[in-house]
């Protein structure tokens, strides 16, 4: 009789110890789980905070420089939706939990994610800086902007008494134009006394214009003369709605540097 309780006390003491192990895997299996779910909402939270501040910049009514930049940014606010992990309900059994919580750490770095959203944001808010720089700047910032620039060797603005074409702040003319010598010219060969009298000729000129729209215009025009001779305005390209002149007597080489060196003076952002 003794032996049968005996045996019947270590059955009870084994099934107790089992379900008392078993209890306390499946609580810490809990306590992880939990844990997990913790570190998947705040980076869901995260991902959803820089998905709507680039989704603000994206839809703001300011155009950016490059419009690549607006394409980019909505490709990665698409890709970064997809990263957005689902929280599962909290499975019955322990292995089960076990499962879900390596599922959902598994899925639960998003720093790539939230890098290409930053990446994306910050490109396109430079972007729009820039476009907002070029859009119809003051004299005094094209001068600065001109200032030291390698080849220019100086400067004038054009005012209303010595103006060449008579558009200064005139409906569909500039509202600024500036014009530059270079040492790339025989200063010599080019007529006139001043640099606005020599116009590009000397050098070249940077024409600044309400709109984008005059700005094209404008460059449109001057595209009737490529390649006319005598006519030829020399190279011209638009930023924003500035139009950038330079010289027809520079080589196209040298066309080409001073126009990208002028152009990256005008969007550099300090």
């Amino acid at each position: 009789m003794k032996k049968i309780s005996l045996l019947l006390l270590l059955a009870l003491s084994v099934v107790l110890c089992f379900t008392g192990c078993s209890n306390e895997e499946k609580e810490k299996a809990i306590t992880d789980f939990n844990a997990a779910v913790s570190i998947v909402e705040k980076n869901n939270s995260d991902i959803d905070t820089a998905i709507s501040n680039l989704q603000s910049l994206v839809d703001s009514e300011n155009p950016p420089l490059d419009n690549a930049t607006i394409d980019n940014a909505t490709t990665a606010i698409t890709e970064a939706r997809t990263k957005i992990v689902e929280i599962p309900e909290i499975p019955s059994k322990t292995e089960e939990i076990i499962s879900a919580t390596e599922v959902l750490l598994k899925n639960s770095d998003c720093s790539e994610t939230l890098t290409k959203l930053q990446s994306a944001n910050d490109a396109l808010s430079t972007s729009i800086k820039q476009m907002q720089q070029v859009t119809n700047p003051t004299e005094a910032f094209i001068v600065e902007r001109l200032s030291g620039l390698p080849n220019i060797t100086g400067m004038e603005a054009v005012t209303e008494d010595n103006d060449p074409n008579g558009n200064l702040n005139k409906q569909g003319g500039y509202t600024a134009t500036v014009y530059f010598a270079s040492d790339l010219v025989d200063q010599s060969n080019v007529y006139g006394k001043t640099i606005v009298d020599k116009g590009t000729e000397a050098g070249g000129a940077i024409e600044v214009y309400p709109t984008v729209e005059d700005a094209n215009k404008r460059n449109e025009y001057l595209a009737g003369f490529d390649g006319a001779g005598m006519l030829s305005s020399g190279s011209h390209s638009v930023v924003g709605t500035i139009v950038i002149r330079t010289s027809d007597k520079l080589t196209a080489s040298q066309q080409k540097e001073m126009e990208k060196n002028i152009y990256n003076s005008l969007i550099e952002i300090e």
